[in-house]
């Protein structure tokens, strides 16, 4: 879907990172690099997935997840360098099948997530997308290079942190999310359509909100073509 121009309809396009633009959640291949020689390894990573599942069902709210979550994965600077170059092999395939498109509507497209921008933006690089367009969360490291906390005056360490976000992005917005905190932008009203991603996890709960539940990344441009194009 290549020809789908985003500036022709004043259209900004709002994309999640994790289970979405990637095939699924980057804590989670942190923690499996970060704890490879921890005994509970495969405990604390189900715990993990566990709270982001909560998070994104909106069942527990997505801050209390966040903080829990980091203190978890006991990461250093080397860790993400090598969560970086596995996750850049986890893109959806609907996305890398549609790098084109990026390509041609990079300055209307934004990736507003709860992830990490030490994560996202090498990721992202090859996409074209700026990186002023680039939201995500930011790691504190000490003088060992290791994690310890998050940057909490961030507006997306905290709930409803990207509405905040969308607030600063002028023109009709569109998410495309595969979790509660996607659709809030529609349910406060800072986006008009929210469309669930499903090409990597059908979070049933959400499937009500939805005003599109997509398979690809195709569907839904297809779709936009379709509803903005009549």
């Amino acid at each position: 879907m290549e020809n789908l121009d985003l500036k022709k309809y004043n259209l900004k396009l709002l994309i999640d990172f994790d289970s979405t633009f990637i095939k699924s959640e980057s804590l989670e291949i942190i923690s499996d690099i970060s704890l490879e020689h921890n005994q509970n390894k495969n405990k604390i990573i189900s715990k993990i997935k566990e709270l982001t599942d909560l998070a994104m069902n909106g069942e527990l709210s997505f801050s209390d997840a966040l903080s829990k979550r980091i203190k978890l994965i006991k990461a250093n600077k080397n860790h993400i360098n090598q969560s970086v170059e596995k996750i850049k092999k986890e893109i959806s395939l609907s996305f890398y099948e549609n790098m084109s498109f990026f390509k041609k509507n990079y300055e209307n497209c934004f990736v507003i997530s709860g992830g990490f921008s030490d994560i996202i933006e090498p990721v992202l690089f090859k996409y074209n997308i700026p990186k002023k367009n680039i939201f995500a969360n930011d790691f504190l490291y000490n003088e060992k290079q290791e994690i310890y906390s998050i940057n909490k005056d961030n507006p997306l360490s905290k709930d409803l942190g990207k509405i905040k976000v969308a607030q600063q992005i002028e023109g009709e917005k569109i998410i495309i999310g595969d979790g509660y905190t996607d659709y809030e932008l529609k349910k406060y009203g800072e986006a008009s359509l929210f469309i669930q991603h499903i090409e990597n996890i059908n979070r049933k709960k959400l499937n009500k909100s939805a005003d599109l539940i997509s398979n690809s990344l195709t569907d839904s441009l297809i779709f936009l073509e379709d509803y903005y194009g009549k």
